[in-house]
């Protein structure tokens, strides 16, 4: 778009959320180990320039802006990152400081995409050093990570961490249990890293909207037959919530009332029963186009 016309659609969207009352915004800042900010660490975004690593002219700050107008309007500024993704799908070229391009060991090819492999420690220290230069840089009042950790499973597909198993099992003998551990453990040290540097800023995650189906576990499943977080994105959400390592919960229920693999009634009533221990919010997208 450009930098007006991205600004200028931006102010539209706010003032219409503004009029909607909504009090908090999750602007996503990071979709590929890139950045909608000028950042030391990683290039700039193809969603600002098209071009990976291409800085948007006029130059601009678009999470400081977004923070400034939020804060104009008695809004909060969430800011949302993908921490694993390194590339999608249609992202055909990479900026040569990208880190895949720079340690091309540390990620991972899983259906056309490149993932940072969770079971490495060093993947997970440089996501923390990413987070801590936002979380220190800017003035957000909330830290928010959406459902991608392992990738969704894809027909035909293995992940590829074998070597990194080996070298870091811990003692797990099960590779399902170890891909969980490494989650568990990012999730857990994320969150005490946000709020060391600080306290009041929330953490949040956007998980998938199946924990885990009946059939899978049937003292605590939900009446459901879709995809599950537990068994094959390998997010126990439940352990994060329980154990107050995140501030709130926003569970992606996209589906209908009545649905008949994932019922919204069905599941916003199993995610307010066991997942009640913090701070619960219904997720629902709304796109709103410029005039």
């Amino acid at each position: 778009m450009g930098t007006q016309q991205m600004q200028q659609t931006l102010r539209y969207q706010l003032d219409e959320l503004q009029k909607d009352g909504v009090n908090a915004i999750i602007f996503q800042v990071r979709a590929e180990c890139d950045a909608l900010y000028p950042s030391r660490y990683e290039p700039w975004s193809i969603y600002l320039t098209g071009v990976q690593g291409k800085a948007p002219y006029p130059l601009w700050d678009p999470l400081q802006w977004m923070i400034e107008q939020c804060h104009e309007r008695g809004m909060e500024l969430h800011a949302w990152i993908n921490p694993f993704r390194t590339k999608t799908k249609g992202t055909t070229a990479l900026a040569s400081n990208h880190i895949a391009i720079k340690q091309p060991g540390s990620v991972f090819t899983y259906g056309g995409q490149f993932i940072l492999n969770p079971g490495n420690p060093a993947n997970r220290a440089y996501i923390y050093q990413v987070v801590d230069d936002i979380v220190s840089r800017y003035d957000i009042d909330g830290f928010h990570i959406d459902d991608y950790f392992y990738p969704y499973p894809a027909p035909g597909e293995i992940i590829q961490d074998g070597r990194e198993y080996r070298q870091y099992h811990n003692g797990i003998n099960n590779i399902d249990d170890w891909r969980r551990y490494n989650v568990n453990v990012f999730i857990k040290e994320l969150g005490e890293k946000i709020h060391q540097r600080k306290p009041w800023v929330k953490f949040g995650v956007s998980p998938f909207g199946i924990y885990r189906n009946k059939k899978s576990d049937p003292k605590i499943g939900s009446n459901t037959r879709g995809l599950q977080n537990y068994d094959d994105l390998y997010a126990d959400v439940l352990l994060w919530v329980n154990n107050g390592w995140v501030d709130y919960c926003v569970p992606q229920l996209y589906w209908q009332i009545g649905h008949s693999t994932a019922d919204y009634e069905t599941l916003i009533k199993w995610w307010n029963k066991y997942a009640g221990n913090r701070h619960l919010c219904s997720f629902r997208f709304t796109t709103i186009t410029s005039q």
